[in-house]
């Protein structure tokens, strides 16, 4: 059979055909999911629950894309989203689902990666540490989790403390926002109810300057223009913000007349309990056509070269441009204490901290331990990571520069240079793994089990990839005990997972 037409079973199915549907599941990219005589469906516009009338837009040998046409019978579990960018915008893919359905498809989705992709049978898979939630005796949540669509869900959402902005320039104005759904076409935006209202006030002030043609967009076919788009970091502690203009160029034209404009809309929106204000404008200069490509430099055009976040654990944080920060604050505490549970340090313990960033986990954890290795590649990460020890007081932490499979087992070896001769003796090691969402290097895993760590806490923000992960440290010695997801995305399929790892008894 040709792409277009494909046979299942003994039903034939054709682009443009429409067909009934019910909805099962839930894809990464938020999408509903149904079968049809074994044939996989992806909808766009179609959530768990919902019988819908859908109309086939590609066909694949096993699996094909539709588009909802009508919603023939709604999920229980529909509400109405609160944003009215949502049916076009890609940064949300969960706002029409109750927060408890939202939940329950972020747990699932996690045990089906662990099942399949993993090899584990029936993981322990705690309940979903939800933003409501505290965490209770028994490690998982203690409140249970309340309805998208009411105030208290409404209370959860403006958790992020970072967006990136997309800047286009049309015939009819400036577009400031965020890719449309399944697009790199721009949604122009004025509140998103996932960011802070300052960080929306800044945005909407830097529209206002691109529609005075105070600041230029930059037009990659000829190279010209000042503006590639922008990000915009908040510190929910002290108030304190930090704008970075991506730009080819190193200077800010007109930087007065900006700042001020931008400093001032910031200032007519802050209140006693969200007191930010700008202390912090910094050039990303990146000259390559594609700007997806590493950065080149960062230019400091006013206030400071970091910004200062204080969490609710006391802790203090120097962030500065390129650094690496959970983007839900509030969450981030608990999901620290998950780390921190799963650990469960007793004073004398080695902790590799590895792909540490600027030490946010290790150094939250030092009060504990014997000691704290940090291991980075990024050399500005390693820099903040030691001074966010020195502000907090910390000196049982040790930061390194180079690649986590490489300097760790030098670390260990008696015979090289950097061997650390200030641990304890035979004082029992502890891995904590946090790596991006492509997961850990295979070599640094097998590096982590060659080192005989006695236990593994892995962070993870891709179920997908943490579940390869799980499976070659299984085949290296190590158990899988349990996970506790952390809901660090509202409103989005994505989740965070705090894993817990012992190493095999031989």
């Amino acid at each position: 059979m040709s792409d277009n037409i494909e046979k299942t079973a003994d039903l034939v199915v054709t682009e443009g055909q429409t067909i009934e549907l019910e909805i099962t599941d839930m894809t990464d990219d938020g999408k509903g999911l149904g079968r049809l005589s074994g044939l996989a469906i992806f909808v766009a516009g179609a959530v768990p629950g919902d019988k819908v009338s859908a109309r086939i837009t590609r066909l694949k040998k096993r699996y094909a894309f539709a588009e909802t046409i009508t919603l023939l019978e709604a999920s229980a579990a529909r509400v109405q989203p609160p944003c009215p960018y949502y049916q076009d915008c890609g940064g949300c893919s969960m706002l029409e689902l109750s927060y408890e359905e939202q939940l329950r498809i972020k747990r699932k989705n996690i045990i089906t990666k662990l099942e399949r992709i993993g090899a584990l049978e029936e993981p322990t898979v705690r309940e979903v540490v939800g933003a409501e939630d505290t965490i209770g005796a028994d490690g998982g949540p203690a409140d249970k989790a309340d309805s998208a669509g009411s105030e208290d869900f409404e209370s959860m959402l403006r958790y992020r403390n970072k967006a990136e902005f997309a800047v286009v320039m049309t015939s009819a104005g400036p577009l400031v926002g965020f890719n449309k759904r399944g697009s790199n076409k721009i949604v122009d935006c004025t509140d998103c109810l996932l960011q802070k209202r300052a960080t929306m006030a800044a945005a909407n002030a830097i529209r206002e300057l691109l529609q005075d043609k105070l600041i230029s967009v930059y037009d990659a076919r000829h190279g010209k223009g000042f503006l590639r788009g922008f990000t915009i970091k908040v510190c929910e502690g002290t108030g304190e913000m930090m704008l970075i203009f991506t730009s080819t160029a190193k200077h800010l034209p007109n930087a007065e007349k900006i700042i001020y404009t931008i400093s001032d809309a910031i200032d007519a929106v802050s209140t006693e309990t969200e007191p930010y204000f700008l202390q912090s404008v910094v050039i990303e200069v990146n000259k390559a056509k594609d700007v997806r490509k590493p950065v080149t430099a960062y230019e400091v055009v006013a206030g400071t070269n970091t910004i200062t976040d204080i969490t609710d654990d006391g802790m203090k944080f120097e962030i500065s441009a390129p650094a690496f920060y959970q983007v839900n604050t509030k969450q981030m505490s608990k999901l620290y204490a998950k780390v921190r549970e799963y650990a469960c340090l007793k004073g004398g313990e080695t902790v590799f901290d590895l792909y540490c960033g600027i030490g946010t986990i290790g150094l939250s954890m030092a009060a504990d331990a014997g000691m704290i290795i940090g291991i980075e590649a990024v050399k500005n990460a390693v820099i903040d990571a030691n001074r966010n020890a020195v502000i907090n007081g910390i000196v049982n932490a040790r930061y390194y520069t180079g690649r986590a499979e490489q300097v760790m087992p030098r670390l260990l070896d008696k015979e090289d240079k950097l061997f650390i001769d200030y641990i304890e003796k035979n004082a029992p090691k502890i891995a904590i793994l946090d790596p991006p969402r492509a997961g850990c290097d295979e070599a640094l895993l097998r590096a982590v089990a060659s080192c005989e760590v006695d236990k593994i806490v892995y962070v993870s923000c891709d179920p997908g990839t943490l579940a390869r992960d799980i499976k070659l440290l299984g085949e290296l010695g190590y158990e899988f005990v349990e996970a506790t997801p952390v809901d660090m995305f509202v409103a989005t399929m994505h989740v965070e997972c705090v894993v817990l790892m012992e190493k095999r008894e031989a």
